[in-house]
């Protein structure tokens, strides 16, 4: 006698809905990866363009009291906040270090605070006795480099 099977058994089934379970979780799982990427990189892409009108903001001011004092801003996407910074001239006549220190509050509700330091070159800030002072530093940090240099050479002649 002769049977004629049909069909797949159940242990066959069940190996099927296993592996098509586990297929799906891990697809699942990259998706949710996927989307939750794309929305950090939007937060910081916003972050960064608002970061970047309040660092505009204070490279227009040109009095150095008022740049230290900051201001309120507005972005008109809901998110709003405060900035100050300071500022200290560097060993560099006319540049300046500046620290600037930002609060944000966006659309909803959620608060960032953030410290960024940067470099600016900024003549208007300056006094006066302060950049000779600076000047004449440089020139002589210049001049002990050329006295200590080891290789021979007479740069003072030149």
């Amino acid at each position: 006698m002769k049977t004629n099977q049909q069909g797949f058994t159940i242990l066959e089934v069940l190996v099927a809905v296993v592996i098509f379970a586990g297929a799906a979780t891990v697809l699942v799982a990259s998706y949710i990866n996927i989307l939750s990427n794309f929305e950090a990189s939007r937060i910081k892409t916003n972050f960064e363009e608002e970061l970047a009108y309040v660092r505009a903001e204070l490279q227009l001011i040109s009095d150095v009291e008022e740049a230290m004092d900051g201001d309120e801003f507005d972005m008109g996407n809901g998110v709003t906040g405060n900035w100050y910074s300071e500022i200290e001239m560097t060993e560099i006549p006319n540049l300046f270090a500046i620290s600037m220190f930002v609060d944000m509050v966006d659309a909803e509700g959620e608060r960032m605070e953030l410290t960024q330091l940067f470099y600016l070159l900024r003549p208007s800030w300056s006094e006066a006795d302060e950049v000779d002072r600076a000047r004449q530093d440089l020139q002589e940090r210049m001049q002990d480099f050329r006295d200590d240099q080891q290789f021979g050479w007479d740069f003072k002649g030149i």
